[in-house]
């Protein structure tokens, strides 16, 4: 399925969405270069980078073991690659650092998440963010960068403990 489109300083497409299929077309030496699991509705979510022509410059899964959906995309600046979408995987490439490395999820173990790709397509960070509750993104969930600040929405916010911070 897709999920969302924008166009970095260079005319150059990213596309977000999501794959059901084992063999969707991954770069060699991509991110992700296999399909990480999930299924029979979601599967990974997916981002790539076509040029001006339409060729594919690189893509990848992002995904861990259970299912994931990609619904924003942004770029900034220096054309550094924001994705948002929701995952239902304790293992979804999470980093070090980041304001939620792990799951929050509870007995339903959805999480909303973000990732920053360079470029080209290396992962430079990854966050869950969510609380124990059932946090979907749900189709309309976006992201945008402005001013050097990401913004993201969407979601169905776990009662009383999604994590916010103050002020």
């Amino acid at each position: 399925g897709g999920g969302g489109i924008a166009t970095d300083g260079g005319g150059n497409a990213l596309i977000t969405g999501w794959a059901e299929s084992t063999n969707f077309p991954v770069s060699p030496g991509a991110f992700q270069t296999s399909y990480g699991g999930g299924g029979p509705s979601w599967g990974d979510a997916f981002v790539m980078k076509l040029d001006t022509s339409g060729d594919t410059l690189w893509a990848t899964y992002l995904g861990g073991s259970d299912n994931e959906e990609g619904f924003g995309i942004a770029v900034d600046v220096n054309n550094n690659i924001f994705v948002c979408g929701d995952t239902y995987s304790g293992n979804f490439p999470a980093t070090a650092g980041v304001f939620q490395p792990a799951n929050g999820a509870g007995a339903i173990p959805e999480d909303n998440y973000m990732v920053k790709f360079d470029p080209n397509g290396n992962l430079m960070c990854g966050t869950y963010l969510g609380g124990d509750g059932h946090d979907e993104m749900v189709a309309g969930g976006t992201i945008a960068v402005f001013g050097g600040l990401v913004y993201m929405t969407g979601g169905v916010p776990s009662p009383g403990n999604y994590p916010v911070t103050a002020g």
